[in-house]
């Protein structure tokens, strides 16, 4: 792995960066968390034992029973939740109308993770058509990125940052390790589009998808489906985007206040 060192955006060698942290009183300690800089795909427990024995590395064996000791058993019974257990598939719920005002009215006065999450699916599909919950996630959190949102947001847990973009960390569940499908962003769009479902603001079709669209897989994995959300604005919606002018400026404001 290669470090590089700054100081206010300026580049500095390993031997400065050295020197002035040797002028310290104390030892600067700096953790690196490698879940940001290697393939997810290396944290399989099964594939490090098996990469231990090929490279001959029984370092790597070590690291994959710390890590299966660090994962929930998958022989546990995971207890659902009830809210989890009750709700609804998206396709499923009934659309109850209401006034674009007794609409617009919910979403700003509760102003809560439903409100920001619709506000963001608005705002995207006003611009873009045919979009899929992650797509709107991502394009979501690359311009609020673009104009400044502070790194510490609850917006960016979930993200991983490669090549100055953000892109969204899909694993299977880990303890102590937030993925996509566990943030708060994917929450909040979950609970926002149930949202413009009901009030008719949104409509859905559903498109089945076999692979996958970000990751090489193997012959079989290849033959996997999944139903994904392909999401559209209804006229209604329409109307409602255009009239809440400042819904930016509410997705903006709703994520800074949402700071670690």
């Amino acid at each position: 792995m290669k470090v590089n060192f700054q100081i206010a955006g300026v580049q500095l060698k390993e031997s400065e960066a050295t020197t002035l942290c040797t002028l310290s009183d104390s030892l600067p300690s700096v953790t690196v968390d490698l879940m940001d800089h290697v393939d997810s795909s290396l944290l399989d427990c099964t594939k490090l034992f098996k990469l231990s024995i090929e490279k001959k590395h029984p370092e790597l064996a070590a690291l994959a029973a710390k890590l299966a000791m660090a994962t929930p058993s998958s022989t546990k019974k995971v207890k659902v939740s009830s809210k989890k257990k009750n709700r609804q598939t998206i396709s499923a719920i009934q659309v109850k109308k209401v006034s674009l005002d007794v609409a617009l009215e919910e979403l700003l006065v509760a102003r809560n993770i439903r409100s920001a999450g619709a506000a963001m699916i608005l705002s995207e599909l006003a611009r873009h058509s045919d979009l899929t919950l992650r797509s709107i996630a991502v394009k979501q959190v690359n311009s609020l990125a673009g104009v400044g949102l502070a790194k510490n947001s609850d917006l960016f847990k979930g993200f991983k940052k490669v090549k100055s973009k953000y892109s969204p960390f899909v694993a299977k569940a880990q303890k102590g390790v937030m993925t996509y499908h566990s943030s708060p962003i994917y929450g909040a769009m979950r609970d926002g589009l149930a949202y413009l479902v009901e009030r008719g603001l949104v409509k859905v079709s559903e498109e089945t998808t076999y692979g996958s669209t970000d990751k090489k897989l193997n012959e079989t994995q290849s033959f996997l489906q999944r139903k994904v959300y392909i999401l559209n604005l209804t006229e209604q919606g329409e109307v409602l985007v255009d009239t809440w002018a400042d819904v930016d400026e509410f997705i903006l404001k709703f994520w800074e206040g949402r700071a670690a």
